[in-house]
């Protein structure tokens, strides 16, 4: 099995050579970047995969690779990867807006949603926003298993605390880490 790891947006995402951030929040003169918390998240995965034994590809290692949205799940099919995992960040102009949940593209990718969305409300103690079905996406394209993990809110003080806890990031990625092999040994 080959997992491709997507931490969303960055650099070239929607404009060749311009980086994005995604959503951004500012507290107490310092600025908070999707893109920047995507990553962390994305290479502690990495990490915790390889650590048992699975193989990975990351569609972005830092904040200079250049990796448009458009062509993610083509550089993850050309890589050979066999399941995809997009990492974001919500936002909403209400800073109340709270909660975790996972997008998926079809009735294939329902189960490993349902599973990541129990596993890392457990490990996060965030709102349940639900899983959610969108084909719209253009990494949910991917043609193998894929999903789209919207970790919590950026703006939200208690989301934002929690997803900067470098104890919960670490539970929340060996979660991930586990229900991903799990789903692919059921598969195999």
């Amino acid at each position: 099995m080959k997992v491709c790891i997507d931490p969303g947006h960055g650099m070239s995402n929607r404009q060749m050579g311009v980086f994005d951030p995604g959503a951004t929040h500012v507290e107490n003169g310092f600025l908070f970047r999707e893109a920047d918390i995507a990553l962390r998240y994305g290479l502690a995965l990495k990490d915790a995969l390889r650590a048992n034994g699975v193989e990975v590809f990351m569609t972005r290692d830092d904040a200079t690779d250049h990796a448009p949205v458009g062509r993610r799940a083509t550089m993850a099919r050309n890589a050979g990867c066999d399941l995809l995992v997009s990492l974001h960040l919500n936002d909403f102009d209400d800073d109340s807006a709270n909660g975790l949940e996972v997008l998926f593209r079809d009735a294939d990718d329902r189960v490993l949603a349902q599973r990541l969305q129990s596993a890392l409300l457990e490990v996060t103690g965030l709102r349940d926003r639900k899983i959610k079905q969108r084909n719209d996406l253009a990494v949910l394209k991917f043609q193998g298993t894929a999903v789209l993990i919207e970790l919590g809110f950026i703006a939200n003080d208690g989301d934002r605390a929690k997803l900067l806890d470098a104890q919960i990031r670490d539970a929340a990625v060996h979660r991930i880490a586990a229900v991903v092999m799990e789903h692919a040994g059921a598969e195999a």
